[in-house]
């Protein structure tokens, strides 16, 4: 793979407004430390209905692909861990994907997240 796409995975159910703040906060320290963020829960949410199952899941599936072109995941877990991002985090383990975290403006790698201890 050998590219600089990091995939941000946080929330976004539950407290929207404030899961959106804190998805653009990871974007921008993740574009601070030099990466290249794809944040599809800023952009997927706005062209589909994530109270529906079938758009939810849509989405989902696309988020899925998108997140096996990058070479790294970043895990903002200040707010918890939905449902979407186990996903999310169980797909890394299948794929070999780097996973990174976020702590005061730096981002580091991970070894927390392993399939079956994700919270």
């Amino acid at each position: 793979m050998k590219n600089n796409l990091l995939y941000i995975c946080s929330p976004y159910r539950g407290d929207v407004k404030r899961n959106k703040e804190y998805a653009r906060y990871l974007t921008r320290v993740a574009l601070v430390n030099g990466f290249a963020p794809v944040t599809v829960h800023l952009y997927l949410t706005e062209v589909t209905d994530d109270s529906n199952p079938a758009e939810r899941r849509m989405g989902m599936t696309a988020g899925l692909e998108i997140l096996r072109q990058c070479e790294y995941i970043l895990i903002g877990d200040r707010y918890g861990i939905t449902s979407g991002m186990k996903e999310e985090i169980w797909e890394t383990e299948k794929s070999g994907i780097i996973r990174l975290k976020e702590k005061d403006g730096s981002i580091m790698f991970s070894d927390r997240w392993k399939a079956g201890n994700e919270v």
